[in-house]
């Protein structure tokens, strides 16, 4: 893909859960980065992430020539690499207060830029409902037979994001 609009039409029929979503609240300290990372990767509990959502808090007079930590998304076709001989094509967009970037978990690659001062924002993910291949899946992650510990760490995110969702809907 050369392009956001072209991955946007990509699985767009996918049904999200909605009581299966995360938010949390990023920092990033002065000299603080991500490197290049999906967000929903095969294999492990994170596949239920459909859809990643990053709203940027930082304050009005943010200057991302001084302060830096752009969100760079990578469309140059690979995972958590740039695939061999292909050039790297990306987007960089500016953390400035008020923006809100929305992307597909496991197509687009992405990684915070060294921060030269402190970053804020809203990080979030819209997750699909379980299946019991997600579960069976988790076991072939290594070539091999049932991962015990993966199996372990689903249900357990499972129940965290039941317990959470359990826990506003009571208050």
């Amino acid at each position: 893909c050369n392009s956001l609009s072209e991955l946007s039409l990509q699985d767009s029929q996918t049904k999200l859960d909605k009581s299966l979503n995360e938010l949390l609240y990023a920092y990033y300290p002065q000299g603080g980065f991500y490197r290049r990372h999906r967000d929903a990767v095969p294999n492990s509990a994170s596949v239920l992430r459909k859809y990643s959502l990053l709203l940027y808090l930082n304050k009005k007079d943010w200057d991302p020539r001084v302060d830096a930590g752009q969100l760079r998304l990578h469309l140059d076709g690979g995972g958590d690499e740039c695939p061999p001989g292909v050039a790297p094509n990306y987007v960089d967009v500016d953390p400035l207060g008020g923006t809100l970037v929305l992307f597909k978990s496991e197509l687009i690659p992405h990684e915070v830029l060294n921060t030269n001062s402190e970053r804020f924002a809203l990080v979030g993910w819209y997750n699909r409902g379980v299946t019991a291949g997600d579960i069976g899946s988790l076991g072939e992650a290594g070539g091999g037979g049932g991962d015990i510990v993966r199996l372990g760490a689903m249900v357990t995110a499972m129940a965290l994001v039941t317990f959470g969702v359990a826990s506003i809907i009571g208050q």
